[in-house]
């Protein structure tokens, strides 16, 4: 389908999603004044289950813990949302707290925001500090395995948060944490109530040698520190008992230095440059900035019909700035890069029972404009007798003993590698959650997608979960869709590759335009509550992939652009065991699994010619998530006492020629201790003191040399924190 086609459908899609939502509201008050329904709400907005492994209402495998339960971990309300994912079942960590959930690629998976989608774009891999931390939550739910159709474009998983709410939670507090690594980070909320008006804004600010993974074992990284800052507020006003309107304020900026190896030997020479600087001293930097603001109206209606819709702006952008000197001299190569993205969606949802069947229907649009803004200094190269100017196209003759690829000239020349495109996503769909008996529920959905821009696709999607109640403690579920996932809108020029040509920035040929994404997956998994205390739930995927999507570097530049393998599956068995009981809470989760792809479809400069034609022949286990992977934790209070432990365990990453090589295992310990104190006329004061990776293992997580790694990254060494909190 042309763009031109594309953006009339986008401009008729409102009017025609919202006369079928406007029918089938009509049919479902008309049905349902007969009949007794259940109370239907938007996804999002569902009572509050217990923490620990339970199964949605739709059969999807859902993780949820409280608050409170980040309270719990070591860091506390200070740990990156980053570290309170991974010790979740299904979730990996990675270099510069990456995520991957369930074996996929770190954009793979979506944030919701109160029932409403965070924008594809959000900044979370790496997550400095993005527009969500674990200050404003009230509950996270992870749900994954066979998503409900409302779902499409980054399917690995959903990240369902919902927000502290002013008049049920009012007050506020402030704290600060400081400590090794010149670690401080002040933070403050605040949250209350006005009658039908809520409130709750909180802000934070981190400083510390903590902005990457370090790129050396030794205890302190080199050149590494960070600034950032973010505020976070939602205000909602209760129009009607039944009817809220909400808007949700977020602002992030971080500044990054980019960490350093000493002792590097010199590539290139550099004109008017005597001695190199030592590349301890390189000074490059890449930063950070998130904007977003959702509005959103959420309603019911008589006889169990709720609603929602909601707008969306959004702008985020990421910006390298090298050091010229020591970047040419080392690489042979100093970008200069800003990409940004500026988009706005509109999405809506209606859902209501009709006898022994809950409907739904929505719609999603989204416009992504990106832009990319390139220029690179290099040197050129002799090849094959003769060097070619990347400034005039000039070819200048040069005697044949030169060796092809040699440095030519020791002053650099600029190359433009410049790129935008407005993305357009459409997304349409059905759902029917079917309560067969009293026992048994079936949900079946179908949706419809469409992206044009950097990228052309569209796709229909069908979806089918059963959920079963064997007993009062135990439930099946099982299910199968087919998924359409989108590349990252972060892409690179398609003419890098060529206007690098005869450069030190020379890359192998490639197609940079990536491919979506088509999966087909089966998943089947049992959930027990053994008494009271405790729940175990286990649960198996398996996952045939078309196009599968990656990120790699172009080149030396840290920003990271989508490429395609062929074929491939990932297959994953997840155990959870969750205890509350007295004074003790504690979890173990267990997670097993591999990504296998074939082929290269997209992106082949990511990859050395032999490497390629390696994966071209033979199917290979992907880099970003262990064969095995274990996380533990848990908590004791006695009397004015908590103390609290958690770990990390990974059987090691991947890397090496086509990730052949098995890295070293990774284990991680934290823990700390607190204590209360009332402080008569101030309130109520805590003390805690962490200790991070107590044993100081040395964990490599990345080499030096992988698909698409240019540098070592190591974990966080043996780190010790004192938070001090005032809740008023």
């Amino acid at each position: 389908m042309t763009t031109d086609n594309s953006r009339k459908m986008v401009r008729a899609a409102p009017k025609l999603m919202l006369s079928a939502l406007t029918a089938l509201g009509l049919a479902l008050a008309g049905s349902a004044r007969a009949q007794t329904a259940d109370q239907v709400t938007v996804t999002g907005h569902r009572l509050l289950p217990p923490s620990g492994p339970t199964i949605s209402a739709t059969g999807a495998n859902d993780y949820s813990i409280s608050a409170g339960d980040i309270a719990d971990l070591p860091a506390g309300s200070a740990s990156p949302l980053t570290d309170v994912l991974a010790q979740m079942p299904g979730v990996a960590i990675d270099q510069n707290q990456q995520i991957h959930i369930r074996n996929t690629e770190g954009p793979q998976f979506q944030y919701q925001i109160d029932g409403v989608l965070v924008p594809l774009d959000i900044n979370t891999n790496p997550p400095f500090l993005t527009m969500i931390n674990p200050l404003f939550i009230k509950k996270l739910d992870l749900i994954d395995g066979v998503l409900p159709a409302r779902f499409s474009y980054a399917t690995g998983g959903v990240v369902d948060i919902q927000t502290k709410d002013g008049c049920q939670q009012p007050g506020g507090s402030v704290g600060l944490t400081a400590g090794q690594r010149e670690v401080v980070q002040p933070s403050a909320q605040f949250a209350g109530c006005d009658g039908r008006f809520s409130y709750y804004v909180s802000g934070l600010y981190d400083q510390g040698q903590t902005a990457f993974s370090q790129a050396t074992p030794g205890a302190n990284p080199i050149h590494d520190f960070t600034n950032q800052g973010q505020l976070f507020g939602i205000l909602s006003y209760a129009a009607t008992p039944s009817t809220q309107i909400s808007l949700i304020v977020s602002a992030a900026a971080s500044d990054n230095q980019l960490p350093n190896v000493a002792g590097l030997t010199p590539q290139y020479a550099l004109s008017g440059v005597g001695t190199p600087p030592p590349s301890a001293q390189i000074n490059s930097r890449l930063n950070f900035r998130d904007d977003l603001a959702m509005l959103s109206l959420n309603g019911g209606g008589p006889d169990g019909i709720s609603y929602q819709l909601a707008y969306t702006a959004h702008f985020i952008s990421q910006a390298f700035r090298p050091d010229d000197v020591g970047e040419l001299i080392y690489q042979g190569e100093a970008s200069t890069a800003t990409h940004y993205d500026e988009d706005n969606t509109l999405q809506g949802d209606l859902t209501g029972a009709v006898g022994a069947h809950t409907l739904g229907a929505g719609f999603y649009l989204g416009d992504y404009h990106v832009t990319a803004e390139d220029a690179s200094l290099v040197f050129p190269v002799f090849l094959s007798g003769e060097r070619i100017s990347t400034v005039s196209a000039e070819t200048v003759q040069t005697p044949p003993t030169e060796p092809s690829g040699l440095q030519a000239s020791t002053t650099p020349e600029q190359v433009i590698a410049d790129t935008r495109a407005t993305n357009i996503l459409v997304g349409l769909y059905v759902n029917d959650l079917w309560r067969i008996t009293n026992r048994l529920r079936a949900d079946l959905g179908l949706r419809f997608d469409q992206l044009s821009g950097f990228t052309n696709h569209s796709q229909v999607d069908p979806t089918l979960n059963l959920s079963y109640q064997l007993t009062a403690g135990a439930s099946l579920h099982a299910g199968a869709a087919r998924y359409m996932q989108v590349p990252s809108f972060q892409g690179i020029s398609p003419d890098a590759s060529r206007v690098f040509n005869a450069t030190t920035g020379a890359e192998p040929d490639g197609i940079a335009t990536p491919l979506t994404e088509d999966d087909y997956e089966t998943d089947l998994g049992v959930v027990v509550r053994l008494g009271s205390h405790m729940t175990v739930s286990e649960d198996a995927f398996y996952e045939r992939t078309d196009h599968y999507l990656d990120t790699g570097q172009f080149g030396v530049t840290p920003i990271f652009a989508p490429f395609n393998y062929g074929h491939g599956y990932i297959w994953g068995d997840e155990m959870a065991v969750t205890y509350r009981g007295g004074g003790l809470s504690a979890y173990a989760n267990l997670t097993l699994g591999e990504n296998r792809q074939k082929g290269v479809a997209t992106g082949q400069f990511n990859f050395d010619p032999d490497e390629l034609a390696y994966i071209d022949a033979h199917t290979i286990p992907l880099d970003h998530q262990p064969l095995a992977g274990l996380s533990a934790g848990g908590t004791y209070r006695i009397g004015a006492y908590q103390v609290s432990l958690d770990g990390l365990y990974s059987s090691g990453l991947r890397g090496g020629f086509a990730d052949q090589t098995q890295l070293p295992s990774v284990v991680q310990v934290n823990g700390s201790v607190q204590r209360g104190f009332r402080v008569p006329g101030i309130g109520q004061v805590v003390d805690r003191l962490t200790v991070l990776n107590a044993f100081d293992r040395v964990n490599l997580i990345r080499p030096a040399e992988g698909i698409g790694i240019f540098q070592s990254a190591y974990g966080p060494r043996f780190t010790v924190l004192d938070t001090v909190s005032l809740a008023f």
